[in-house]
């Protein structure tokens, strides 16, 4: 492999580096150079996703996803943060060959540790407890779980392993690893080599600026090659790096059933109903034998397969299941099986982009991907990016780069999805579209009324043809900053208040321990903080819609006010105004949030605040009572005013 060994470097490296760090609970311990194995981990798998280098300066952060020895069986729990939902990878690194059963152990021993925990923190280690207690991490979010086993075997399958369960090779960190060096970033396969067809079936496509070529590839290559990388990038495959979507479920597509019920009956038939695969590579090589001009070998390195996910992951599944029940008859049928493949070596970024999009639209795709060359995107970047401060960054294309100017703060980069979430929040007054409609935001209608659909159009709408437009551009930049900030200060509060729910949390956990105070009434405090630190952490949407709509209430307020941006990031002449700002946020708006919740929570009988938020009648519910508590008295505005006088210029 092109990259091999670069692992045990870095580990080697790590090692050096960070041996016997933190000094109060070492996560590398002395002499046991293994250990670093996590650092390597957390290096090519997660750096980009924390936004903090692998590197001892920062080994304060560091501890703060890893888990120290001992452990409970998990080495390292990552938060992932998607609006107000939350998703953990657990991962359990060996630095050794494991069998299946070996990695089938380490993930029950995984999850037996998350579920002790969830009865009692007290139940885990605590070095693991730390490490869970730094998130957001409760019952609501269990099934959010997804477990890793990093190994230096070649096992990464195997029998009756769960959707959330995934095995992660050494040899498949060394491809991320490589990709990490390329300006591109986009993950690739480094190397393969594959024989044509005994029927010599191979069409060389020449012109002055292409080298491409035509084949049949047996379909039992490619599922080998497709199993080498099956959980490669986080359960996306490497081999469909540069694919604009992923393979569908085998269990809900029919497609898959009738190219498996096509290996079974009439292997040879599968290249007659099958249309076959497209591949992007950076370099491409066909040897002939000079006897007769047959093909002898085709190889291709750093390449993608860019139209033919589904294809490929059929045949791989087909391997996988037919290696573990021992079934030789359905390795025959499939090396029987052979698939149009055309390859193309393609170095222009433009062109590759075009290729991807191209090959992909005679199937609807649900990625934002597809709108990025829309005038509507386009024109909303430029509109927010340029003139006047302030300054937006909105990445309408995954792995767009931020600009080094003009400067942006913080919460002035954002995704246009995330974007368009906090629109439908702030602007329309419905949180509860922007959390149930981003999975489906950038789906096309099958009506061509809309430019991509209704939800789509209410963000986005943008013609050249009229004068309709979206909410965003009805809206100024002032306006969009504002609402930018407001999220942010939203994340910052609530981290505040997350800590304040912990310590109240454990002192009534000292009394009772204690035995000292009513126990009765202490239970119910730590019940009735847990419920709040619940909704604390999940009502993003509804703060925010919450602040603007007592924004538009009282309108003649604070018109044209901006926050001090520069005291809030700088912190000048040891200002205390980042700090006041975020405690007044969190004391008023949120708490406010947190009380409406909590009392319609208590009037429907409890249950959890996550699954309150998925239905569509919590909304009405919520500003029912908000329009009570701004009728009821004068303390909304109050707090609004206050907080517009104090905190803006």
């Amino acid at each position: 492999m092109m990259f091999k060994n670069n692992i045990k470097k870095l580990i080697e490296d790590f090692y050096r580096n960070f041996a016997g760090l933190p000094n109060d609970k070492a996560i590398v311990r002395n002499n046991i150079p293994e250990d670093a194995f996590t650092l390597a981990i957390l290096k090519v798998m997660y750096s980009e996703m924390l936004g903090y280098d692998i590197i001892p300066e920062n080994i304060e952060k560091i501890s703060k996803v890893i888990v120290a020895p001992p452990d409970s069986g998990i080495d390292i729990f990552i938060e992932s943060e998607d609006g107000d939902e939350y998703y953990y990878d657990v991962i359990q690194a060996k630095y050794s060959k494991l069998t299946e059963e070996e990695i089938r152990g380490c993930f029950l021993n995984m999850k037996e540790s998350i579920k002790q925990y969830l009865k009692n923190p007290n139940n885990v280690q605590d070095n693991l407890k730390y490490v869970i207690s730094e998130t957001n991490f409760n019952n609501s979010f269990k099934k959010n779980c997804t477990y890793y086993v990093y190994h230096n075997g070649t096992v990464n399958c195997g029998k009756n392993f769960k959707n959330n369960e995934k095995i992660i090779t050494i040899d498949e960190m060394e491809v991320i690893l490589g990709s990490l060096t390329k300006k591109d970033h986009v993950l690739k396969v480094p190397y393969a080599e594959f024989t044509a067809d005994m029927f010599n079936n191979y069409i060389i496509y020449e012109n002055a600026s292409d080298n491409a070529l035509l084949c049949n590839i047996r379909g039992y290559d490619l599922a080998v090659l497709c199993n080498k990388y099956i959980n490669s990038s986080m359960g996306r495959n490497i081999l469909f790096g540069q694919n604009l979507r992923d393979s569908l479920d085998e269990k809900k597509s029919k497609t898959y059933e009738a190219m498996i019920k096509t290996i079974n009956d009439e292997p040879e038939r599968f290249w007659n109903y099958n249309n076959g695969i497209t591949i992007l590579c950076e370099s491409l090589d066909a040897h002939r034998e000079k006897n007769n001009g047959q093909v002898d070998l085709i190889e291709i390195t750093n390449f993608s397969i860019i139209n033919g996910a589904q294809t490929t992951n059929a045949l791989g599944v087909y391997l996988r299941n037919a290696l573990i029940n021992h079934e030789v008859d359905k390795i025959e049928r499939l090396k029987k099986v052979y698939v149009l493949v055309r390859i193309m070596e393609v170095n222009n970024e433009t062109l590759s982009g075009n290729i991807s999009i191209y090959n992909n639209l005679q199937n609807p795709i649900s990625s934002r991907d597809m709108v990025a060359k829309n005038y509507e995107q386009i024109e909303l970047q430029n509109m927010l990016m340029s003139g006047e401060p302030p300054h937006i960054f909105v990445e309408i294309r995954r792995g767009q780069k931020v600009p080094l100017k003009p400067r942006f703060e913080k919460h002035q980069r954002v995704t246009n999805e995330d974007l368009a979430q906090l629109a439908f929040s702030a602007f329309l007054q419905a949180p509860f579209k922007a959390k149930d409609k981003k999975k489906t935001l950038f789906n096309k209608a099958s009506s061509d009324e809309y430019l991509v659909n209704t939800y789509y159009d209410e963000i986005f709408y943008r013609s050249k043809e009229n004068d309709k437009k979206g909410v965003l551009f009805k809206k100024n930049k002032d306006e969009i900053d504002e609402a930018l900030f407001i999220k942010y200060l939203y994340m910052q509060a609530r981290n505040r208040m997350r800590k304040n729910y912990d310590e109240s949390i454990e002192q009534c956990n000292a009394h009772i321990m204690a035995n000292s105070g009513n126990i009765e009434q202490q239970q119910k405090m730590i019940q009735i903080s847990q419920r709040n630190k619940e909704i604390n952490n999940t009502c993003m949407f509804y703060c925010i819609a919450l602040y603007f709509a007592l924004k538009e209430n009282y309108s003649s307020v604070g018109e044209k006010h901006t926050f001090d941006y520069h005291n809030f990031y700088r912190n000048t002449r040891n200002s205390t105004y980042r700090d006041d700002i975020i405690e007044y946020f969190a004391e008023n708006f949120l708490k406010l949030t947190v009380k409406i919740m909590s009392k319609l929570l208590n009037a429907s009988g409890g249950g959890s605040a996550t699954n309150w938020l998925k239905k569509m009648q919590s909304q009405t519910a919520f500003f029912d009572e908000l329009m009570e508590e701004m009728t009821s008295g004068l303390e909304c505005k109050k707090m609004y005013v206050r907080f517009i006088e104090k905190f803006t210029i």
